[in-house]
């Protein structure tokens, strides 16, 4: 059994109004949360689906975790790419394992959401959008930070703290995060906002390695 109509008909009788826009190639989406808001164009590169996650959207899930916005680029066929934004002030070792928590699980939902408007997802790429980096190196106060190995940005009272500090930073500045429940490595972007919390992105084509199709990436646009 599958939902009849088009797609933006299936999001009317399925989602809630205040839930999801229907953005064509030369829309801009704005996302905004704790201060933060990025303003994705597509760039006539595809037509998206916006929708706003909550972590009671999807009730009987283990997790009550999610990222708040996901945009599905459309490929054609009721087939689309997954891309997942939290949006934080800042980003630091307390609060960077449950970042990538939300990005998870709201990719979780979006398996959900996709089985109920019967489209398929084909590709995700997960987005930290924020304006203070606690765990960057040059952001570090401790004078020794910026030799390799480096500690934590401030004092600790343990050996056990800094290789926490130290590992989260490294998992930070890489490119991908893992997504255990589904297996995978998945690529991660960071999205450094302004001092008034703006960021401004644009939808860019790229090849994936090992594929002849291409995707896309919503890359800053320097100010």
């Amino acid at each position: 059994m599958r939902l009849p109509g088009t797609i933006e008909e299936r999001l009317k009788k399925v989602v809630k109004a205040d839930r999801w826009r229907l953005l064509r190639e030369t829309d801009i989406a704005e996302l905004e949360d704790e201060g933060v808001r990025v303003d994705c164009s597509l760039a006539g590169a595809a037509s998206c689906i916006q929708l706003s996650l909550r972590p009671q959207d999807v009730q009987f899930l283990q997790k009550d975790v999610c990222a708040d916005f996901a945009l599905l680029l459309a490929r054609g066929d009721d087939v689309f790419e997954a891309h997942i934004v939290e949006l934080k002030r800042s980003v630091k070792e307390r609060n960077w394992a449950h970042v990538q928590e939300q990005l998870e699980w709201a990719a979780v939902r979006l398996v959900a959401i996709a089985g109920i408007l019967d489209i398929r997802l084909h590709g995700v790429v997960a987005y930290t959008a924020f304006c203070n980096d606690k765990l960057a190196r040059e952001g570090s106060t401790n004078p020794a930070a910026m030799k390799i190995p480096l500690g934590p940005p401030a004092p600790v009272t343990s050996e056990a703290s800094a290789h926490r500090w130290a590992d989260a930073r490294r998992s930070w500045e890489r490119d991908r995060i893992r997504m255990a429940i589904f297996d995978r490595d998945v690529e991660h972007r960071r999205i450094r906002a302004d001092e008034s919390g703006r960021a401004t992105v644009l939808c860019r084509t790229r090849s994936s390695p090992g594929e002849s199709d291409t995707r896309w990436r919503f890359e800053p646009v320097a100010r």
